[in-house]
């Protein structure tokens, strides 16, 4: 996908996810004022509704204490003091003789019934000779049942001179249902909308590495490419040199075309084998040969294999091992490849006269190897991703530098394979220096 496509496909995408986020903005502050107006009105019904109730309650239990009144001969004027509502579950009637538990529970039965208050409730009967309430139980009126059970609480007792009978609704509490409630549907819109957005920001994501690794694999079959068609070409032209020439023609020649032959020969199976090896290093198919390895041996034989092309270009390879302990446990093969690696990227990224210095020092129960040159340099940017498969640093053209941009990446995996680490530390047109950890024996 080209890079203008996929900059629409973000914008739209990020446009069209701010529209849902203001629309869901929208609704919900639109449903915050429905709610509070929904609130609002629970509450003035429901203070009506308990209102209501209260007034229930009391006239059923003026007729129940009317009722006892006429059973006993007594005139209702003889009673100052009315039904009262103690708290908003609690009433209490006074009566001034004993009653009858059974009596008074068949009267408060049908007086809820005709009121049509259909509650749990609770009734005791007060003594005023022993000061306590003498009978509690609870009777069940809820979904048209008649049941009574017996309760171990006491009711709350009412200052009162003489015999009084109190009910007690312990289901009737004033509370708001759903009260601030979230609606379902607002939920899941909400969760939607949410859901979208990572779906959204996810593709946008792959879509962005798919593009990146577009550009690297196009950019790795570039440099593939020129690195293999140098050699084709040479050996072409040596085949044909050879293949027009006569019998009689200096043994010599032949001999040197047959070299340049064989040389890129050996060229294309190492550009070949370098291609091979990464698919190893994803598969894991690396083994080790791990043995006791002399670390300052290796450094110093590969400083002297590239002190002969630094010395051509004017520069100089210098070496300043000062670890005491120098002495790994590796494969020999591997580790001496990461050395050879690190110090040619020095050398492929220096200036005119490459200065390419070693250092070794002792660290943390390990050897700290830094390899430091004077080239171009590199970016943060640049720095965050030098250690990727297929990642190399531009230098200018596209094929000035040579290489499939996998050198790193094997130093990286190979340095983690031996328990240890590498970092890199860079300014641009200042050089760049590579640090290796590796644990000592």
């Amino acid at each position: 996908m080209k890079s203008r496509n996929i900059r629409l496909v973000v914008i739209l995408a990020t446009v069209t996810l701010i529209l849902l986020v203001i629309n869901q903005f929208y609704w919900i502050q639109k449903d915050s004022v429905f709610q509070e107006n929904l609130i609002e009105i629970q509450e003035k019904n429901q203070k009506q509704s308990k209102e209501l109730f209260d007034t229930k309650v009391t006239l059923a239990l003026v007729n129940v204490r009317d009722r006892l009144l006429s059973l006993s001969n007594e005139s209702p004027e003889l009673y100052l003091d009315p039904v009262k509502q103690i708290t908003d579950e609690y009433f209490v009637a006074s009566f001034y003789d004993t009653l009858n538990p059974d009596l008074l529970r068949n009267l408060l039965v049908e007086e809820f019934k005709a009121y049509n208050i259909k509650k749990v409730f609770e009734y005791g009967i007060y003594d005023c000779f022993t000061d306590s309430i003498i009978f509690d139980q609870y009777v069940d009126l809820s979904q048209d049942k008649n049941s009574s059970f017996e309760h171990s609480s006491i009711i709350e007792k009412w200052d009162h001179d003489g015999h009084y009978f109190g009910v007690y609704f312990p289901k009737e509490k004033t509370y708001l249902s759903e009260k601030a409630a979230f609606p379902r549907s607002l939920f899941l819109s909400t969760f939607a909308i949410l859901l979208t957005m990572i779906i959204m920001g996810y593709a946008i994501i792959v879509i962005l590495r798919q593009k990146k690794l577009s550009e690297v694999k196009t950019d790795f079959i570039n440099n593939m490419t020129h690195e293999l068609k140098t050699p084709i070409a040479t050996i072409k032209l040596s085949s044909d040199v050879l293949l027009n020439s006569s019998s009689n023609n200096n043994s010599e020649r032949i001999k040197q075309f047959a070299s340049i032959i064989k040389t890129e020969n050996n060229r294309l199976e190492s550009q070949v084998e370098k291609v091979l090896q990464v698919a190893k290093l994803e598969e894991n198919k690396i083994e080790l040969s791990l043995k006791k390895l002399d670390l300052h041996k290796i450094i110093t034989s590969a400083a002297k294999v590239h002190q002969v092309v630094v010395q051509q270009l004017e520069g100089y390879v210098s070496c300043d091992l000062e670890a005491e302990n120098f002495m790994i446990y590796a494969d020999e093969v591997h580790i001496t490849n990461i050395i050879h690696n690190i110090i040619d990227n020095g050398i492929k990224y220096s200036k005119e006269q490459p200065l390419i210095s070693i250092f070794t020092e002792n660290d943390k129960n390990g050897i700290s190897i830094s390899i430091s040159d004077d080239g171009i340099g590199m970016t943060n940017e640049q720095m965050s991703h030098v250690f990727e498969k297929f990642y190399r640093v531009p230098k200018g053209s596209v094929h000035d530098v040579k290489g499939f941009g996998i050198g790193l990446f094997y130093v990286k995996y190979v340095i983690e394979q031996h328990k240890g680490k590498v970092s890199v530390e860079s300014k641009k047109n200042e050089g760049s220096t590579f640090t290796i950890w590796l644990p000592t024996v």
